[in-house]
């Protein structure tokens, strides 16, 4: 019964030493949606994920949607406790993309597809 518990908490330690995956790590996210706005609407484009994220997420606990500015880009990702469970790119040529993580497998994030094609479509036409 000891040796049970000690391989039980072992497991337990050597699980939580997993780290979630980052945009970095190569094959831990899949592009799933990419498109073209104006360069004019980067930022309207990055405020609409934004809100779409903020308000899609509202079911999920312990969810948080975070915005940072990166080189040549502004990054949307939404994230729970330190997972990212989905990023979204918007280049300030316009190019869009949003990736999904492998980490996200068991979560349904249709709302935040639908935020994301729901931007773009606004913000394709617009100049």
């Amino acid at each position: 019964m000891l040796r049970l518990l000690y391989i039980t908490l072992l497991a337990s330690l050597l699980g939580a030493c997993v780290s979630a995956p980052t945009r970095s790590d190569s094959g831990a996210f899949k592009l799933t949606q990419h498109g073209e706005i104006p360069t004019s609407s980067t930022q309207l484009f990055t405020d609409c994920l934004m809100d779409g994220f903020d308000a899609s997420s509202i079911m999920l606990a312990n969810v948080a949607v975070r915005q940072q500015r990166r080189t040549e880009r502004y990054r949307v990702e939404v994230l729970t406790q330190s997972s990212v469970l989905l990023s979204a790119d918007v280049f300030d040529n316009g190019r869009v993309e949003l990736h999904e993580s492998s980490a996200a497998a068991l979560v349904n994030l249709s709302k935040e597809h639908k935020a994301f094609s729901d931007c773009l479509s606004r913000f394709r036409g617009a100049s």
